[in-house]
């Protein structure tokens, strides 16, 4: 009855791994009486998200979603969804993000110097929570301004609870059939309840200055504006909420396993800082052009992505009957994309779980197939911040490898685990040292 549900609700990444190697680049795969498909093969991804895509939409939603995003872009549809996304779009262009390169590369900084004395001490800390909290600052102060900072404590002990009270996925058959308590649901509630105050206080009390130095806010408005369609409270509500949660998960656990990777390849670690020591000498805070000199960190970046990408998997539901690689896809059929599974797909990768950052060197790179790496999705629906994500990235990284090193703690776990990110099932318990900044 249940078909392979059971290893897919222990382990999704490995669970469609496993199916991808096994069965190709099309699969069908038996759940809970129906079948899903697994789409792993590069050419087929195209296909589905960009030449097929009107044929198909974003899964079901769940409930939690719903109340936290409501009608932003990671969860809306059509004519409505495609207005968010021009008028978004603005903020996250390349020369937006660089003019707010100072202002992250400054906060980053500020707050890596909490490190100095357990580095000092060479005390061990999980920077697990460490970059999450650093990602929902800069997070903040990117899409709300400056003004961040007077409710920066609230709205982070917010966001922390919704992230605490989420509906945990069931990892067995018996978790699955239990019934669900309630206990958790009111607390999640009572978080967004929470979290939505402090945002609409901080609304009502800017535009009284008409946004003005409100960062991504003040774009949304203007832009709007101009349209003659200005995005009311709830509208900027939902637009906010989607791009802070979907942003600073993704930086948080993406760094998480980029230092991790690092403290288990330390040719590569002395590599990278080598690399920052040369463009960056004493300066600390990195500028949009030290960025772009930045060449092996995107490699070590790009090749921690590929392992650990913090979207491991995204879903499709089918609006009409569609074939792909010549399997017949029902209408109403469920499509389940691992970008896990693919970007360690060994036809593709060669040592596939082998870390190794000259895979994205320019020469490497130019003989993959396309949407043979996709850690920030694909298609129409690909992640809007992508140049935000990777201009952040490099900022931290390079600010640690200059002053930092961080060694994983002896006899830690590191798990992959599944859920709104691929995170590490017991945090990133790590050692820290200091290191002297080139003079």
């Amino acid at each position: 009855m249940y078909g392979c549900l059971n290893a897919l609700l222990r382990n999704p990444m490995t669970f469609w791994t496993e199916i991808a190697v096994k069965y190709g680049g099309v699969a069908r795969v038996p759940l809970k009486g129906r079948h899903v498909y697994l789409i792993s093969d590069p050419k087929l991804l195209y296909d589905l998200l960009v030449t097929n895509r009107n044929k198909y939409r974003k899964n079901v939603r769940y409930k939690a979603a719903i109340d936290t995003f409501g009608a932003g872009l990671l969860l809306n549809e059509g004519e409505a969804w495609k207005r968010q996304r021009r008028i978004t779009q603005a903020a996250f262009k390349p020369s937006y993000v660089s003019e707010q390169m100072p202002a992250i590369a400054a906060r980053s900084r500020q707050f890596l110097e909490s490190w100095s004395i357990a580095a000092q001490r060479h005390e061990t800390r999980d920077v697990h929570k460490d970059f999450f909290d650093l990602s929902q600052i800069l997070a903040g102060h990117y899409l709300l301004g400056p003004g961040f900072a007077a409710i920066e404590t609230e709205f982070g002990a917010a966001a922390k609870a919704i992230q605490e009270n989420w509906p945990l996925p069931p990892r067995n058959l018996i978790a699955l059939m239990m019934p669900k308590g309630k206990a958790r649901e009111r607390r999640l509630d009572a978080a967004i309840a929470r979290i939505d105050q402090c945002l609409f206080d901080y609304l009502a009390d800017q535009r009284k200055h008409d946004f003005s130095g409100c960062g991504v806010l003040e774009v949304l408005v203007h832009a709007s504006r101009a349209q003659h369609d200005e995005f009311d409270d709830q509208s900027l509500r939902d637009q906010l909420l989607t791009l802070f949660f979907a942003g600073h998960e993704t930086s948080a656990t993406s760094l998480s396993w980029i230092h991790y990777l690092l403290s288990q390849h330390s040719d590569v670690r002395e590599k990278l800082q080598l690399e920052v020591a040369r463009v960056l000498g004493n300066r600390l805070d990195p500028t949009p052009a030290d960025l772009d000199q930045l060449d092996y960190t995107e490699q070590v970046i790009n090749e921690s992505l590929r392992l650990y990408s913090p979207i491991h998997s995204i879903s499709r539901v089918a609006l009409e009957d569609d074939e792909i690689g010549g399997y017949r896809i029902p209408k109403g059929a469920m499509i389940y994309i691992s970008l896990y599974a693919t970007q360690r797909l060994p036809n593709i990768w060669t040592n596939p779980d082998v870390f190794d950052p000259d895979r994205f060197t320019p020469e490497a790179t130019s003989q993959l197939p396309r949407f043979a790496f996709i850690p920030f999705a694909a298609g129409h629906r690909n992640c809007i911040g992508v140049t935000m994500a990777m201009a952040e990235l490099k900022v931290v990284i390079a600010q640690i490898a200059q002053r930092f090193v961080l060694d994983l703690a002896p006899g830690h776990r590191v798990v992959p685990a599944a859920g709104t990110t691929m995170h590490p099932k017991f945090g990133m318990q790590m050692r820290l040292s200091s290191r002297t900044i080139p003079s």
